[in-house]
């Protein structure tokens, strides 16, 4: 009885995995492990060697889901199907360089994902079997001649032998004019076959041609004639049956062409799920503005005109009110500023870093003139990209910056570039109170906010704002930090080529 296919699950939200996992399992497939990272994805294959891995792209540690399929591809080649929300054509462009096995967007429902497992396992099996076909017909070619064939090019005349004249079906032994040989050939393949004959025959070159024959049997026999020159009169080479090969090449491409045109289905899904789901937020967000502004209003008008009536507490009550609505304003015009970024088309050219840094910076230190601040730019940093939204990434940034350093005797910020993996990776440093890196996962997710308003104000939209503008320009942004020895903030506005 045939072992269950064995999969492995890279994926780092544990809910998401164990969903997954017991999917699988009443589907009939062994899910003995699941990894959150790309290491532990990298150990696990080579300790457990799976049938079969479906990768989520963003996952914890310094590789993403991509980088790690190209490492298996070179140390430990199992199929690989991506599970992910992302289908940005930059992710995609990346995704497909590993040559993966299926890209399913996520949410998908589970006959879809139990079909593009199926399927997967079938191409990497048809994958396999066309290797092996292949090595074992290079061993036979190897080992023995699998038919000859002979022609004499001042009069065309052809002579077959063996195996060969079996396969051509033509009599062996016998002398063959051109014309005889071409008509046995499929109609589809006639033509073609009958002008590279013409190529090579003067002046006399090496001669190699796949082509169909005109026979009944279905499925199509495939035949391919490997030949070179002896002398300026003869060519010889071998005839050999390459059916079992084409056909493999023909299932797999239809393969491929199903697992396109799959993901192709799904993305477009996707996107008008996300449209509409923008839309819907947008409308939300824009109707709520309204009500919010009335409740501020009011809160000042009754302080205004009956703050004597209220009293002391009634005052206390009124003045949150009025704070909270005023905060819930804020935070409505971040969720409508943030909901914007994907409807906005990236207007791509060269962005001067420096110019747009310096600027900001200019700007911060003119508003606290009294605050003691050392800023550093890097001069001439240069890339591409949508210049106003890589001043949004640059403004957010350093504004994070100096607000976490207004505790410091020094306010020290630096912004620079360095290379990494053949890549530009621009960065903002600085001294500020920092924040413990067991919480980075959080750090990017909308409202999320590891210091409490009391310490520092902000709608905690910011760095998912800056996340957003990176992942559209195909880059991606990450952090290292530590409590009470600041932050570096790094993104990269293109791909890693590496990756």
């Amino acid at each position: 009885m045939k072992a269950p296919t064995r999969i492995l699950i890279v994926e780092d939200e544990s809910i998401v995995a164990f969903n997954l996992q017991q999917r699988l399992m009443q589907l009939g497939y062994d899910v003995p492990h699941v990894a959150v990272s790309g290491q532990e994805s990298l150990d696990l294959v080579s300790q457990s060697q799976p049938d079969l891995v479906l990768m989520d792209i963003h996952i914890e540690g310094e590789m993403d889901g991509i980088e790690v399929a190209a490492r298996l591809n070179e140390s430990h080649p199992v199929p690989v199907i991506y599970l992910t929300a992302y289908s940005e054509d930059s992710t995609l462009e990346r995704a497909r360089r590993t040559r993966p096995y299926g890209y399913l967007i996520k949410p998908f429902s589970e006959r879809e994902l139990h079909a593009t497992i199926q399927m997967a396992l079938e191409r990497h099996e048809v994958e396999e079997a066309l290797a092996e076909n292949r090595r074992l017909l290079q061993q036979a070619l190897d080992a023995a001649s699998m038919g000859i064939l002979d022609m004499d090019t001042t009069t065309s005349a052809m002579t077959i032998t063996g195996r060969a004249a079996h396969l051509l079906g033509q009599p062996a032994e016998q002398p063959l004019a051109l014309s005889d040989f071409l008509a046995g050939i499929d109609e589809k393949d006639r033509a073609a076959v009958a002008t590279r004959f013409q190529e090579v025959l003067t002046p006399l070159k090496q001669f190699s041609e796949e082509f169909r024959l005109m026979v009944a049997e279905k499925p199509a026999r495939w035949i391919k004639i490997d030949a070179s020159a002896l002398n300026n009169q003869r060519l010889s080479g071998i005839v050999q049956d390459i059916s079992a090969r084409k056909h493999a090449e023909i299932r797999l491409k239809r393969l491929n062409e199903g697992l396109e045109n799959l993901v192709s289905e799904r993305t477009h899904e996707l996107r008008e799920s996300l449209k509409e789901l923008e839309t819907f937020s947008y409308s939300v967000a824009h109707d709520l503005r309204s009500p919010i502004r009335s409740i501020a209003g009011l809160s000042a008008l009754m302080l205004e005109e009956h703050r004597a009536d209220l009293g002391e507490d009634g005052v206390k009550l009124i003045t949150r009110i009025s704070a909270k609505s005023t905060q819930m304003g804020n935070l409505i015009d971040a969720l409508l500023n943030l909901s914007k970024l994907s409807r906005v088309a990236l207007q791509m050219s060269e962005v001067d870093i420096s110019e747009f840094a310096t600027d900001i910076a200019t700007q911060l230190m003119e508003t606290e003139p009294e605050r003691a601040a050392d800023v550093r730019i890097a001069p001439d940093m240069k890339s591409r990209g949508d210049p106003v939204l890589v001043r949004n990434v640059l403004d957010n940034l350093l504004r994070n910056a100096w607000k976490f350093c207004a505790k410091t005797d020094i306010t020290r910020i630096e912004v620079g570039k360095l290379l990494q993996n053949g890549n530009e990776v621009f960065f903002v440093r600085d001294n500020g109170c920092g924040f413990d890196m067991a919480f980075v996962d959080q750090l990017f997710g909308p409202f999320h906010r590891l210091h409490s308003e009391t310490e520092f104000k902000g709608t905690g939209i910011g760095l998912s704002v800056v996340q957003r503008i990176v992942v559209r320009h195909g880059g991606r942004v990450w952090v290292q930090a530590a409590v009470d020895k600041g932050a570096t903030f790094f993104f990269t506005l293109a791909p890693d080529p590496a990756a």
